[in-house]
């Protein structure tokens, strides 16, 4: 599993951590019933406090997206709807910052579709090599 922190950011590092994670597992790169590194282990990895990455799996276990399993670890929850929550939550939070940069510029809601839409469309297809 690979987590980029950045300890000059101004984020916290829990905040890093649980955000990356977040991530992982509404892109799938963590799969559900997938088992994370102890807290301790991933901190020792990380360089970062166990504590730190205590407190992000507990936020992340709050919002339903890991399971703690008595004596065997922690998972990614099963559940899929705790999956699509978090997608959801990560694509309105990337679409709220898009707005927040586009105010001002004299574009509608079907340009602003429009222009997602082809975008998501060439970032689908694979790029063709050059001659």
């Amino acid at each position: 599993m690979y987590l980029r922190l950045d300890p000059n950011s101004g984020v916290p590092l829990g905040v890093q951590i649980e955000s990356g994670l977040r991530l992982l597992i509404a892109a799938q790169r963590l799969r559900p019933g997938e088992q994370l590194p102890s807290a301790r282990a991933l901190a020792e990895d990380l360089h970062v406090n166990f504590h730190t990455v205590r407190k992000a799996y507990g936020e992340l276990e709050a919002a339903g997206l890991l399971e703690f399993r008595r004596g065997l670890g922690t998972f990614v929850s099963a559940g899929r709807q705790a999956r699509n929550a978090e997608l959801r939550r990560l694509v309105r939070s990337h679409l709220e910052s898009l707005a927040g940069d586009l105010a001002g510029i004299d574009l509608d809601a079907g340009e602003l579709e429009q222009l997602v839409l082809s975008e998501l469309a060439r970032l689908k297809t694979p790029a063709r090599p050059r001659p």
